[in-house]
């Protein structure tokens, strides 16, 4: 006998969030930039973001703020050790490639760096121009982080 899944009910911020990863997975599976740099999400989030391994120690984050109309583009570290090194000795280059400057955070076991940007979307609309955003910026924050620099 097989056992049916259940799916659990979403809160309407979920419903949200899921909704808009769902149209931005679909998106970015056309996009043949993206694609040669990313692997499509096969389910979407029901979270403010969504990561991309983009091999150890570093994750490409992309996240939404529907208040603040708000994308947040990043890399995430799995370990301090290599935050350190990067916020050391590799903060200009990493700013100075994706042209901004970002924001620093260290925690007790990770790290994490990121860019904030406006983009003129609501929670249903004008998502094609966001996307087009958050593709070139992770693109850039990707190629930031694996470009052979000499540090």
């Amino acid at each position: 006998m097989a056992i049916k899944s259940k799916e659990t009910p979403k809160t309407p911020l979920q419903e949200k969030y899921w909704k808009f990863w769902s149209e931005f997975n679909n998106y970015t599976s056309e996009s043949s930039e993206f694609k040669k740099e990313f692997k499509i999400h096969s389910l979407p989030s029901v979270r403010s973001y969504q990561d991309y391994h983009i091999g150890e120690p570093f994750h490409i984050v992309a996240g939404i703020n529907f208040t603040k109309k708000e994308i947040r583009i990043g890399a995430y570290f799995s370990d301090l050790i290599s935050y350190h090194f990067w916020y050391n000795h590799g903060k200009r280059w990493v700013e100075s490639y994706v042209n901004k400057q970002l924001k620093w955070k260290s925690f007790k076991t990770k790290g994490s760096v990121y860019t904030y940007l406006s983009s003129d979307f609501d929670e249903a609309t004008n998502w094609e121009k966001t996307f087009s955003i958050m593709i070139e910026n992770m693109i850039k924050m990707k190629n930031a982080f694996t470009e052979d620099v000499k540090l």
